[in-house]
């Protein structure tokens, strides 16, 4: 079977590309040599844009924009690309597209948009995958353990059965043992955990908040993890991770945590480098734009049915760039994480993540969603594997970095489960509008 894979040719395509990646990655390493490549790649692609696409023909004109730019930091001068753009202009988009398939937002954070994408595209995604996951000794058809949702797409009834067994085939064929993150209870996590201590796979790969509560739930109950020499990495992606969970799940696991970051609409964008803290940016996908409020917007230069120019990612991210974005040092998550706090007589805007490390810090707590309301009170709801009141220790922690906070703000409560996107994610943070 393994031999049927490798004589693949879609298969093949992908190995030959990896290999094709990782002698440019090699060759390629000053950055003007970078900038020079990402500025050719984008002129071909925006020119092929503005003449054959018509939602990009409109573009060009509504905002006069030139037929090519003479440096990258013209591309700040594009407009901001964003889905309700493209939500709004569906038509000019797929009108002239054929043999095209249709990838579409989980629709966590608003209406779910849909992008056209192909077989090509496929290709280069998985090949930027594994040219970085190389990086770490993992290589395509190594075993892997993968915490994944996505069940929705398979659709209903029969078709539904009929995608779900083609799925489970697929991943047999690829080494590759699924579990649904969908279900991460306490009693999923004890069957979760047998699965992982009998297993050596070469990577374990799944969403933060997965890896995050079976890492917990082992290191709460001191359990042993089993042979694991094979394995080189954990990989999270689709959530932010913070320094707590990589300190968490390095303690567990006992090798680097690995950092994927990309989009539905993008594929994979940028990976963990061996030997540095920074993640890599695939610069010969992507050229990443940092704009004034901190957020990353991206425009793609590889071959693409619907290329993305200037595209916002809505993520903030922390970076030593001026110009094209090779790496990134710290990504924060979405620019509406950020929660107001009432400390004695001010208002202050606090990240996210100083809470959501206070919470995953908390024994027991498996689980929760911190929800602001709009009169800025804040009610966290979490899931513990025992049952407790959490104020007192998340005041104790709280009030070393506000020691005047206004306790009266929050409300707690325990509850048996935290709702999931429908995409499997834990949306942690809730701000109502």
């Amino acid at each position: 079977m393994i031999n049927y894979i490798l004589k693949n040719t879609v298969f093949l395509e992908r190995l030959n590309l990896i290999k094709q990646k990782q002698i440019q990655y090699e060759n390629i390493i000053d950055s003007s040599d970078i900038f020079k490549y990402q500025l050719d790649r984008f002129n071909i692609i925006w020119q092929k844009a503005y003449t054959e696409i018509p939602f990009y023909e409109k573009w060009k004109k509504k905002y006069n924009l030139p037929k090519k730019i003479n440096s990258l930091n013209e591309l700040k001068k594009f407009p901001v690309l964003t889905k309700k753009d493209i939500q709004q202009k569906q038509n000019l988009i797929f009108g002239n597209l054929n043999n095209y398939s249709t990838i579409s937002t989980g629709g966590s954070t608003g209406e779910p948009t849909k992008f056209p994408t192909s077989k090509n595209e496929s290709i280069n995604s998985y090949s930027n995958h594994y040219l970085a996951r190389g990086w770490w000794d993992i290589k395509p058809l190594d075993e892997v353990l993968l915490f994944w949702g996505h069940s929705h797409l398979f659709g209903e009834g029969i078709k539904g059965e009929i995608n779900q067994c083609k799925r489970m085939m697929s991943d047999w064929l690829i080494s590759t043992k699924r579990l649904n993150a969908y279900d991460m209870s306490l009693d999923t996590l004890e069957k979760y955990y047998q699965e992982l201590k009998k297993s050596n796979p070469a990577m374990i790969l799944g969403y933060t908040s997965a890896i995050y509560k079976i890492a917990k739930y082992i290191d709460e109950n001191n359990f042993e993890i089993g042979n694991k020499e094979n394995l080189k990495g954990v990989v999270v992606t689709s959530e932010t991770v913070t320094d707590y969970d990589i300190k968490l799940i390095e303690k567990v696991f006992k090798v680097p945590c690995i950092l994927e970051y990309g989009m539905a609409e993008t594929g994979v964008i940028a990976y963990s480098r061996k030997g540095s803290k920074n993640i890599k940016l695939f610069w010969d996908t992507f050229i990443g734009i940092k704009d004034s409020d901190n957020i990353l917007n991206i425009t793609t230069i590889n071959d693409r049915l619907f290329p993305l120019i200037n595209y916002k990612t809505d993520d903030i991210i922390e970076t030593k760039n001026c110009l094209s974005v090779l790496t990134i040092s710290k990504i924060f998550g979405r620019k509406n994480d950020f929660i107001k706090i009432k400390v004695a007589d001010k208002i202050i805007e606090c990240h996210s993540e100083f809470f959501t490390h206070i919470l995953k810090s908390i024994s027991g707590v498996q689980n929760f969603k911190i929800k602001q309301k709009k009169d800025l009170s804040i009610r966290i709801e979490y899931v513990s594997s025992k049952k407790q009141d959490i104020s007192s220790i998340f005041f104790i922690e709280i009030k070393k970095e506000f020691k005047d906070i206004v306790e009266t703000t929050f409300i707690f409560n325990q509850v048996d489960d935290i709702p999931k996107t429908i995409a499997g994610k834990t949306k942690w943070i809730e701000i109502e509008k």
